[in-house]
């Protein structure tokens, strides 16, 4: 099972790097398209700054999602790792349990039996 957890965290990344990647060549092809437009048009250095600014706040933002992509992925890691460490420790509370009740049940059994006195 854990085998198979792992398998899926690797095609979910490569989904998600080629998401990054198709998201990166976007941004570049509207940035051209941008600076194009702006050319054909002739406007002045005030709407090309204006245009900068706006690029840069949607870089911002594709950062901003990136990170809270990265971050989610690492607690849906950590929460797997303790959900293990729950599981490790339930089983051995278990096997201290059984050990328990296997080495308290023969001192009861001679107890209760008159000829092992």
């Amino acid at each position: 099972m854990d085998m198979q957890s792992g398998q899926q965290v690797n095609s979910q990344q490569l989904s998600y790097e080629q998401f990054q990647e198709q998201a990166k060549q976007r941004q570049q092809q509207e940035q051209v398209q941008a600076q194009q437009a702006l050319r054909s048009a002739g406007l002045d250095r005030n709407s090309q700054q204006v245009q900068q600014v706006v690029q840069s706040l949607y870089q911002i933002e594709q950062e901003l999602k990136q990170a809270e992509n990265q971050l989610q992925m690492q607690m849906d890691a950590q929460r797997r790792q303790i959900q293990l460490i729950q599981q490790k420790i339930q089983q051995a509370m278990a096997q201290v349990k059984g050990s328990m009740t296997a080495s308290t049940a023969p001192q009861t059994a001679m107890r209760q039996n008159p000829y092992m006195q």
